[in-house]
């Protein structure tokens, strides 16, 4: 798990909770078969209003992941699915 502060000087975590497959429908075959990927969840520590995000980024990189890197991944992180 990794913490950060967003602009706004929220403090989120981020943890990989998952990896995609990298399989696709064989109706829609790109040139290559698209490797696995992490999924990574940020939940905003600081401000329980904040809905959770969740973004997939490729795989084994959450700890390779500098600060500036990590706080670009959680400012396009869609909500994650509820339910």
């Amino acid at each position: 798990m990794r913490w950060i502060m967003d602009d706004a000087g929220r403090r989120w975590s981020a943890e990989r909770v998952g990896r995609t497959s990298g399989l696709v429908s064989t109706k829609h075959r790109p040139a290559g078969f698209p490797e696995p990927a992490d999924i990574v969840r940020f939940e905003c520590q600081s401000d329980s209003k904040e809905a959770p995000r969740e973004m997939t980024t490729r795989a084994g990189l959450l700890e390779q992941l500098t600060d500036p890197e990590l706080k670009a991944l959680l400012n396009s992180a869609p909500r994650a699915p509820t339910g």
